[in-house]
């Protein structure tokens, strides 16, 4: 797992530009919208790359190779961060508050792709 802190690139009187991502190869983007308390993830990708870019309220984020017999890590991700969550890394994500997220997939994520490439693990 790695938080990547987003800046502001360019200001002026007209509002700001923030850039997200250079060179990346996307196969997938999700807007995902969840509800106060609901828990998502509780899986881990076998060749995916997952960059979820918060776009609103903080939420609980639970992350651990799905090898370790350690208890998962539990990081806050605030609004403006974006979390890269790497292959064989289970995660699990709790939202604090209603929240609005996009999710880019290095993989193709079609319905019967995203079946065999996730495999649920429950950490929360």
């Amino acid at each position: 797992m790695r938080i990547i802190k987003l800046k502001n690139n360019f200001i002026d009187k007209r509002g700001s530009i923030t850039d997200i991502f250079y060179n990346r190869n996307f196969k997938h983007v999700s807007l995902i919208l969840s509800k106060k308390n609901s828990v998502r993830g509780n899986n881990y990708f076998k060749k995916n790359t997952q960059f979820i870019y918060n776009l609103t309220s903080d939420f609980e984020y639970f992350y651990k190779k799905i090898k370790s017999k350690q208890k998962p890590k539990k990081i806050i991700v605030k609004k403006g961060w974006v979390v890269i969550t790497p292959p064989q890394e289970v995660h699990a994500i709790k939202f604090l508050k209603e929240n609005k997220l996009f999710e880019f997939s290095t993989q193709t994520l079609k319905k019967k792709k995203k079946i065999r490439d996730s495999v649920k693990l429950k950490i929360i």
